[in-house]
């Protein structure tokens, strides 16, 4: 091609066609620039589709970690409002000396809400790769900024602080104090004391309650019942701004790609209301459970409630909201069972995801 264009060159120069030759020397130069700009065009155009492609690779990514941290952060507020809720209902009796020993251990239970930090993984891969943004949605790389530099960065610091103070409060009782006893909690070596587990829990009753009255464990409760509403504040900031960001990258995905599957159920998109159900109903739904994995669970009937849990772990109550659908009050989530022929044959566990549990009796 090259040796073409310089045979027609060198033919108009010989002829002494000099205007032609110029006319054509531009026209020739037109075409190079054009064919630079188409190239650069097409640069540019495979550039985006990387950058657009790494952008939803990213943001999917992010999703899952913000679904995954919005569900713990859930667990974590339910374990606190719990705590506060018992610990504000023992200390509002007209008379702490006459609590039973379980109530006194509410007005000092101690949850540890640590154990899990908010993922910063691929926020951290964005950076390190220089990227600034990863839709072409502003306002949506605003908000991500936002999230991870300012209300997680003030997060971190928040529940550290309340780790910490947890750590130093639990040390005391455990260490520092000498008047309540908890080393004989399951009382496996009975030659250590020479006193029943029965007459040591009276006498650590009457401890605990001479610590809860007396003026520095009158103050470290309320500073800890302090902390513990504090916490529960900082949680469920995090928790908002959580649900709002899940949002919004849902919302962008989906433009992009509208096969994309739904959001699971959100813990701020419903509140569940305990109705009313027969025992002889609730009874059809008791039984063992098991999953693809061979894990099982059990539903068992207990004083016209039913709860659910494994062989080896603790089981929870459930709430009947509606025709065959169950809640728990100790994570978000719901249970329905699935019937054929009018006959319970699984449930499902709906809870950052579903489930199936098939019934074997």
């Amino acid at each position: 091609m090259i040796k073409f264009f310089r045979k027609i060159r060198q033919k108009l120069l010989s002829e002494n066609k000099f205007s032609k030759y110029l006319i054509y020397a531009i026209g020739e130069i037109i075409l190079v620039v054009i064919g630079i700009l188409i190239a650069l065009q097409l640069n540019t155009s495979k550039e985006n589709r990387e950058k657009s492609d790494l952008g939803y690779k990213y943001l999917s990514e992010m999703k899952q970690e913000v679904q995954g941290d919005l569900f713990i952060l859930d667990g974590r507020i339910r374990i606190l409002k719990k705590s506060i809720k018992n610990q504000e209902a023992a200390l509002n009796t007209k008379s702490i000396a006459t609590l039973p020993l379980d109530s006194v251990l509410m007005i000092m239970h101690r949850p540890n809400i640590g154990g899990f930090e908010i993922s910063e993984l691929t926020f951290n891969k964005m950076k390190n790769l220089g990227l600034t943004e990863l839709s072409n949605n502003d306002s949506l790389n605003l908000k991500i900024n936002t999230y991870y530099n300012k209300y997680l960065a003030f997060f971190k610091k928040a529940i550290t602080f309340t780790i910490e103070k947890y750590h130093e409060y639990s040390y005391y009782l455990d260490y520092a104090q000498e008047s309540i006893d908890y080393s004989h909690k399951d009382y496996e070596f009975p030659s250590l004391y020479n006193q029943s587990k029965q007459s040591l829990d009276s006498v650590n009753r009457i401890n605990r309650i001479k610590y809860i009255t007396s003026l520095k464990g009158r103050n470290l409760i309320l500073d800890d019942l302090d902390r513990k509403r504090y916490a529960l504040r900082t949680l469920n900031r995090m928790l908002e701004e959580s649900v709002t960001l899940l949002k919004s990258i849902y919302q962008d995905l989906k433009i992009q790609n509208p096969q994309i599957e739904p959001l699971p159920l959100l813990p701020s998109e419903i509140d569940f209301k305990e109705i009313k159900v027969s025992k002889e109903k609730l009874k059809t739904y008791t039984g063992k459970y098991l999953t693809k994995l061979k894990d099982t669970l059990n539903v068992i009937l207990e004083d016209k409630h039913l709860y659910i849990g494994s062989d080896d772990s603790d089981t929870v109550q459930i709430f009947p909201y509606a025709e065959d659908k169950f809640f728990t009050e100790d994570f978000f989530g719901q249970i329905e069972f699935n019937k054929e022929n009018g006959i319970v044959i699984s449930f499902t566990l709906e809870n950052n995801g579903k489930f199936d549990y098939k019934k074997l009796d």
